[in-house]
């Protein structure tokens, strides 16, 4: 499955990706112009502002970084090669200036944008982007466009001014930039079908290692793009346009730090506390220095793209989870030296939405696949609760019980009577053990020794069970204690057990447990190969899955145990 999953993923990806781009592509007709001069507004006598461009104004050639500075009044001019008189009729202009403005065409002035104001209190802001039919083009061969605007409602201070105008057929002009958003739409709204696919799939079930992370990184993912489409397709006042800029800066340095996080915790890897501070101060610095906003916005990618990549190559097991989103990460980072700012304007939330996808129906996809497996566990550990009834009171056990508590009652009365007892408290714990797939170590004790007195009692004596070590917090599956004295007192025999008693011995090393228990080794060949053996190891699997170890064997005069678990405390 990894490579069909790998493929596809990657296929997926370059459709959305070349749609876009097809999309993005000017309309026929469409030319974009930036700004070509720019002077200051020279105010009158009277102080107002002038209602017409000046015939005599000191024109300099636009400078984006120098007139972002500037608040205003100031002029801007477009020299425009005219349009023959069958191409002129049905023409539309898109202007695009941060800041209130009055646009007059070839000197007839049209809708005004805002309020051009001498200071704060006069402007009232315009619109980042707006739209103006044409009147027909002049007789000479070229047109001019004069923009007169102000801007004293900025909030950030921005590189560039970003002034450009389109001009070309009106259909074209008001469509302008809508194709590209019909692709993004088809994956936000895939990505949003993932996320509920997720929360449904997550609901009433045990939370998978990363499910928080990949949520939220999700949600960054569903927001990038509705930011992003603002502009294009709402619309916004000029002094939207920095707190705009800076949510978008905000999200990329959300997903830059989520999708690494998540993959670590994801595929279980290991990340010290001194890189994951190091990695943050890092991001935060990038997001602070980098000159531009997409030079931000680049770096942030592409760090959090070179992590994880490190991340997944660092990680073990599962390669058809990790491949694909391998794939998907190293094309996105290969992406963005090579298409820059392309890449950043639309395709990076495509590329976000079809990792997130991709991560969201694995993810649920994993825990359809644990819940088969704790099904498989129940019914595992509902025929290991039958098995340790059954040990229990095995026939051959329960005879020679029954026969030695006859020989008791007629010759030593007082210890059949504390038999009986022993009995009775034994059933009653392996009826107790047996509707729990796990107990505490004192109970597990008890039950051994219990198991003991009945045959010690039988046996007029005293069977003993040592235990060394703290063991506070550790539990164990029923039974898997029980059976190795079983077992001992089977092969070895009663009377080996009481002169060689059983001795427990706990460590704790991080977050494993290890149990060692040695019991008389006796003279049976062929011990530790019955059922008594594979009850153990069933039960530790049910109980532990791939978090477990058990060997036995003879160690000298002693027959010894080891059991190794990390699921249990």
């Amino acid at each position: 499955m990894q490579i069909p999953r790998t493929l596809t993923a990657l296929a997926v990806l370059l459709i959305a990706v070349a749609a876009w781009l097809l999309l993005v592509a000017p309309p026929p007709g469409v030319r974009y112009y930036e700004a070509q001069e720019m002077a200051p507004v020279t105010l009158g006598a009277d102080g107002a502002l002038p209602t017409a461009p000046p015939t005599t104004l000191a024109w300099q050639p636009a400078n984006q970084r120098e007139l972002v500075q500037w608040r205003g009044p100031y002029w801007l001019r477009w020299r425009l090669p005219a349009q023959p008189a069958h191409h002129a009729a049905d023409r539309a202009l898109r202007i695009s200036v941060r800041a209130a403005s009055q646009p007059f065409w070839n000197g007839q002035p049209l809708a005004a944008n805002g309020t051009v104001g001498r200071n704060a209190d006069e402007e009232q802001p315009g619109q980042v982007d707006i739209i103006r039919v044409l009147p027909p083009s002049s007789s000479s061969s070229t047109d001019t466009l004069v923009l007169l605007a102000s801007s004293h409602h900025q909030w950030f201070k921005l590189r560039g001014a970003d002034a450009f105008v389109a001009v070309g057929p009106a259909a074209s002009i008001y469509s302008l930039n809508l194709g590209p958003w019909l692709i993004a739409a088809l994956a936000t709204g895939a990505l949003g079908a993932a996320c509920l696919y997720f929360l449904a799939a997550q609901r009433g079930r045990p939370r998978v290692a990363g499910a928080r992370l990949l949520l939220a990184l999700g949600v960054v993912g569903l927001a990038l793009p509705v930011v992003e489409a603002w502009r294009p397709l709402v619309g916004y006042a000029y002094p939207w346009h920095g707190p705009r800029l800076l949510m978008l800066l905000l999200l990329h340095l959300a997903a830059a730090i989520l999708l690494p996080a998540y993959l670590a915790r994801r595929f279980g890897v290991a990340v010290p506390k001194t890189a994951r501070i190091a990695y943050l101060a890092t991001l935060l610095a990038l997001a602070a220095f980098v000159p531009s906003f997409d030079g931000r916005g680049a770096a942030l990618l592409l760090l959090s793209l070179l992590t994880s990549t490190y991340v997944l190559l660092r990680a073990r097991g599962e390669p058809d989870e990790r491949w694909p989103i391998l794939t998907l990460v190293v094309a996105g980072a290969l992406a963005v030296p090579l298409a820059g700012g392309i890449f950043l304007d639309g395709p990076y939330f495509l590329f976000l939405a079809v990792l997130m996808g991709f991560l969201l129906i694995r993810h649920a996809a994993q825990l359809r696949m644990l819940d088969h497996h704790n099904a498989q566990l129940r019914g595992e550990r509902a025929r290991l609760s039958l098995q340790l009834l059954q040990r229990g009171i095995q026939p051959h056990w329960l005879m020679n019980t029954l026969t030695g508590l006859q020989e008791l009652i007629e010759q030593a009365p007082m210890r059949a009577s504390r038999m009986v007892e022993s009995l009775a408290e034994q059933f009653d714990r392996l009826r107790e053990s047996s509707t729990r797939p796990s107990v505490p170590l004192e109970e597990e004790l008890a039950l051994c020794r219990n198991h003991l007195d009945i045959v010690g009692l039988a046996l007029d004596r005293h069977i003993g069970f040592e235990v060394e070590g703290e063991h506070n917090g550790l539990w164990l599956p029923p039974g898997v204690l029980h059976a190795q004295v079983e077992n001992a007192l089977t092969h070895a025999g009663a009377v080996a057990c009481a002169e060689h008693p059983f001795r427990l011995r706990i460590q704790r090393d991080g977050d494993r447990w290890i149990l060692e228990l040695r019991s008389a080794r006796g003279t049976a060949p062929h011990r530790g190969q019955g059922t008594g053996n594979r009850y153990i190891e069933a039960s530790l699997a049910a109980t532990c899955p791939e978090n477990w170890r058990f060997e036995q064997g003879p160690d000298g005069n002693d027959w010894y145990g080891r059991m190794e678990l990390t699921c249990a405390s």
